[in-house]
């Protein structure tokens, strides 16, 4: 059951306005589509603008047109040939024995030329309203940005444009990405490196026009040269990156790679160290011989995590200018990333038990504009749990939301926490008692030592699960916690709450408990606080969006209204 809430105070002021124009070969010949302003999908708290300009009023005469680097066209080819590579090694491995090449000429000669055209078409103006996009050669796109929309100028460069001193500038207005068309990205791929630090400050000057209180110095203070620096990374981090999953992506990827490189996978499996380490590993016998494998595979993962992570994040830094965050990280590939902190809704703790039995832990902003869960919003990555604790202060102000004791739930939840977390164990113990079965007597050390082993884990992780569930209400704010592999504590604001939903399945009704989410146009879109007493859930919802259970119809005492639902089983006097 779904009931609205309070929308955002500054969704009017918030509103992103995109213009975007695009041109088709027709038989009626190019004609524009209508103006649209997209601000009403999940990933923004705004609603539909009405009347926007045309593209032609937004054209600023006196400003020049300018375009990508020349550089461009180096840069460009090379990252799609090497986006391609793997399709030319199996095309050279596939036909090593011919003796015409034409397949990878005609190819390279696609991509040189699409670079070009891409080039040639592409224009920019920075006007003194609007920004304004001119792509593509076949079909013709113009997207239009009023600058005083802009929330971000974000910036990205891997190896080839850092060798070519150029970046990718990409202009945000606070709508998600994950909404966004090829045709509504303001893109430049790529401009010189020399000009990134000029046109960001230019274009994110306009705020001083929203406050005229503001003066000359606070002014400066939104310009990319100045700031307060939050955290940076440190080399002891690279300490959480074998307790993730990135190095075990890796390590399929090379694994993949080789066994499709002919006699290479054979080779590294018959290095002396390989072949000794297999053979000590057998003599131990089974079950230890299966788990002294797959520590030995977890080594390897842990080299190449704490590689990837250093590539990755190195040279991380947060640092906060005025009201807006930014974040830079990566060695090879270098992302810059400014976050408007008046979009902010909120902050997201997630210190699964493999990064917290370690003392980790990462932090994620709820903010309208970024995606949730994807390492582009991430505002602080695996690190030490007090620096998690202590970058969330500093976002949100107040200590209380990141350290309060969280209220737990009814004992019936933490029954369903056990229940629930139990499922998996009586699969495992399905599997090896068919596996005795198959095999005989030799698999009864399986039996022996793998039904306890996994009672015990699932059990540990089911108390676990018990220990971070709960939830604390606070005046204006909203704390929730829950999960152990996944654990996550959520801080989420009510003002950005805009819709409450609730929740019952039929095993939840048996136990009369209930999940209550709280709808956001921020980060993931709603955040649930699980296996509440079901006769709590709206008094929760109430408290921090008054007025909100005002749609339920009560016959019964004034006192009553507001604190449950009729669909949660109370009933009408």
């Amino acid at each position: 059951m779904t009931a609205p809430g309070g929308g955002d105070p500054t969704a009017v002021d918030d509103l992103p306005t995109v213009v975007t124009r695009v041109e088709g070969d027709d038989d009626e010949g190019s004609r524009p589509e209508p103006s649209t302003s997209p601000g009403a999908d999940a990933g923004s708290d705004a609603a539909p603008a009405s009347g926007s300009e045309p593209v032609a009023e937004a054209v600023d005469p006196e400003a020049p047109w300018e375009r990508l680097s020349w550089r461009m066209l180096l840069v460009d080819p090379l990252g799609s040939l090497t986006r391609l590579a793997p399709l030319f090694l199996i095309s050279l491995w596939l036909g090593s024995n011919r003796s015409n090449y034409w397949f990878e000429f005609i190819i390279i000669s696609l991509v040189v030329l699409a670079g070009v055209l891409r080039w040639l078409s592409t224009s920019y103006q920075v006007g003194r309203t609007h920004i304004i996009l001119r792509k593509g050669f076949f079909s013709r796109q113009v997207v239009t940005v009023a600058r005083n929309r802009i929330r971000s100028v974000d910036t990205e460069s891997d190896l080839f444009h850092r060798v070519m001193r150029v970046s990718i500038v990409e202009v945000g207005t606070g709508r998600s990405d994950a909404g966004k068309s090829g045709a509504e990205r303001f893109r430049l791929n790529a401009i010189d490196t020399a000009h990134v630090e000029p046109l960001r400050d230019e274009l994110l000057k306009h705020r001083r026009a929203l406050d005229p209180s503001l003066g000359i110095e606070d002014e400066e203070q939104w310009g990319s040269k100045y700031g307060e620096d939050i955290a940076r990374w440190r080399v002891t981090w690279s300490r959480f990156a074998p307790f993730s999953f990135i190095g075990f992506g890796v390590l399929m990827s090379l694994w993949l790679i080789t066994w499709q490189m002919g006699d290479m996978h054979q080779r590294i499996m018959d290095l002396a160290v390989v072949e000794g380490t297999i053979a000590w590993l057998d003599s131990l016998g089974e079950p230890f011989a299966m788990v002294g494998k797959g520590i030995a595979i977890w080594l390897v993962a842990s080299v190449l995590a704490i590689i990837t992570y250093a590539i990755r994040y190195g040279k991380y830094a947060l640092t906060e200018r005025g009201s807006v965050l930014y974040v830079q990280n990566g060695i090879l590939r270098r992302k810059h990333q400014a976050l408007d902190k008046a979009r902010l809704r909120g902050v997201e703790v997630r210190a699964p038990i493999y990064l917290r039995m370690i003392g980790g832990g990462r932090l994620e902003p709820i903010m309208t504009g970024t995606k949730s869960g994807g390492k582009a919003s991430t505002l602080l990555p695996q690190a030490p749990m007090k620096d998690v604790r202590r970058v969330a202060t500093r976002i949100l102000g107040d200590e209380t939301p990141v350290t309060v004791r969280l209220r737990r739930h009814p004992w019936k939840a933490a029954r369903r926490r056990i229940t629930r977390g139990l499922m998996p164990f009586w699969v495992v113990a399905a599997l090896l008692i068919l596996i005795r079965i198959d095999s005989g007597p030799s698999a009864d050390v399986w039996v022996r030592w793998g039904i306890p082993a996994a009672f015990v884990l699932f059990i540990l992780l089911s108390i676990d699960r018990i220990r971070m569930l709960g939830h604390a209400l606070l005046s204006d704010t909203l704390v929730s916690s829950h999960g152990s592999w996944g654990a996550k504590r959520t801080v989420l604001e009510s003002d950005g709450i805009i819709a409450w939903t609730v929740s019952q399945s039929v095993f939840q009704r048996t136990a009369r408990v209930a999940t209550v989410t709280a709808a956001t146009p921020a980060g993931a879109g709603g955040y649930s606080v699980m296996d509440m007493d079901a006769d709590e859930v709206w008094a929760l919802a109430e408290a921090l969006t008054p007025g909100i259970t005002d749609v339920w119809q009560y016959e019964g005492a004034p006192e009553d209204a507001g604190r449950t639902s009729p669909s949660m089983g109370v009933r009408r006097h």
